[in-house]
């Protein structure tokens, strides 16, 4: 297939991702759309179903399955592979741009969990040193452990990249989230002018996919870890299969409107379906692609990326602000809670429990999106076939 094509397809299925759900919601709302149903940031979430024990407990077996797989390959088919030792390692010393990383995301932190209403300048624009200082602090825990191998030391161009499509790739779901009323808020996003917090939205969500790919560099330094999920069931999906897919999802993102509360969890696997389809129609190589081959590792360690990540970006984000009889109190305009239907108990910080396992999609997600990003604009893009237990 030539290169014009795949764009083509590419831009096609993005295409898709944007006007399905707007054409939905504009039949839906027959042209007018209620005042505010674009505003943001969202501050306050609509009324969402109540619990339901039945839903409860379909997801959480579902949670606890793919828990088991984590955990226990060998029950889902997985066969052990032997590891032979790595090579000795030189030992190096922390790379400068650790500390600096440490500095600037223990100082950002400092600053939110004592709760201090200054300086603004981080208290309004707090994600930016917090997750790039992060990203800073485990590429240096790569470098050291590699014996001076890093993304930041071999490939910093293609980190700053990473962080570019980083913005594309949230906002895509920040606009997924105005169609099925609001899943997440922020409550306090007023304290900043409407136009600044954007911007702020904008230039803080370049740091989200920097660290997937940190952490999934991180994890391929433990052999045991990175041979763990590379010998398991062989999965093909042919041509209509994927166009099935890829059908079905359009619809499903065209219908969200009509039924938030029923397709919420779609805002999730939806674009990351519908990209990794059209990535295996076009021939161009994803984290499914050496599923053929029985190799779960790319999607395995990419989906354990946020699951690790959104935990501490969560634990980060409750203790930015006081919690005193259901009230919160706080100086950060970027803090956010969450309404969702059904399963909305046992909370993890702000994030109901099985909310959690959205974050396994979304670390995939970033993978996939990097390599959509990076076809499309013809940026060197070294998380591929031959290259992808590294960026």
């Amino acid at each position: 297939m030539s290169t014009t094509k795949q764009i083509y397809y590419l831009l096609l299925t993005f295409l898709a991702i944007i006007v399905a759900p707007y054409v939905g919601a504009y039949i839906k709302y027959q042209g007018v759309f209620p005042k505010d149903y674009f505003d943001f940031p969202p501050l306050v979430a609509a009324e969402k179903s109540p619990f339901n024990i039945y839903i409860f407990i379909a997801l959480a077996v579902f949670f606890f399955l793919i828990i088991l797989l984590y955990v226990f390959p060998w029950i889902y088919g997985f066969k052990k592979v032997p590891v032979k030792p790595s090579p000795k390692i030189e030992n190096k010393s922390m790379p400068s741009w650790f500390w600096l990383g440490l500095l600037m995301w223990g100082g950002t932190l400092a600053v939110l969990w004592l709760k201090l209403s200054g300086p603004n300048f981080i208290l309004h624009w707090a994600a930016v040193p917090l997750f790039w200082g992060f990203t800073l602090v485990l590429d240096g825990i790569v470098y050291y452990r590699t014996g001076g191998k890093s993304i930041i030391r071999l490939h910093p161009q293609e980190l700053m990249a990473v962080g570019v499509a980083s913005i594309g790739g949230w906002l895509i779901f920040e606009y997924l989230n105005f169609f099925v009323d609001e899943t997440w808020v922020y409550p306090f996003g007023n304290i900043l002018p409407d136009s600044e917090f954007t911007m702020y939205a904008v230039i803080g969500s370049s740091g989200l996919f920097p660290m997937a790919f940190e952490w999934y560099s991180l994890f391929n330094t433990f052999d045991k870890l990175k041979h763990r999920y590379s010998n398991g069931p062989k999965i093909v999906f042919s041509p209509s299969t994927k166009y099935i897919f890829l059908f079905f999802f359009v619809v499903i993102l065209g219908i969200s409107s009509f039924f938030p509360n029923l397709f919420f969890g779609m805002l999730w696997i939806a674009p990351l379906f519908m990209f990794a389809c059209i990535l295996g129609v076009v021939h161009i190589w994803s984290p499914f692609t050496p599923l053929r081959k029985g190799d779960w590792t790319p999607i395995m360690l990419l989906g354990l990326t946020y699951f690790v990540q959104g935990f501490l970006c969560e634990f980060w984000n409750y203790f930015s602000g006081y919690h005193e009889n259901g009230t919160i109190i706080t100086h950060n305009p970027d803090y956010w809670t969450y309404s969702i239907p059904y399963v909305n108990v046992l909370h993890v910080f702000e994030m109901p429990l099985l909310g959690l396992q959205g974050y396994i999609p979304f670390g995939v997600y970033a993978g996939i999106w990097w390599i959509v990003f990076a076809y499309l604009l013809r940026i060197p893009n070294r998380f591929n076939e031959t290259e992808y237990h590294s960026i």
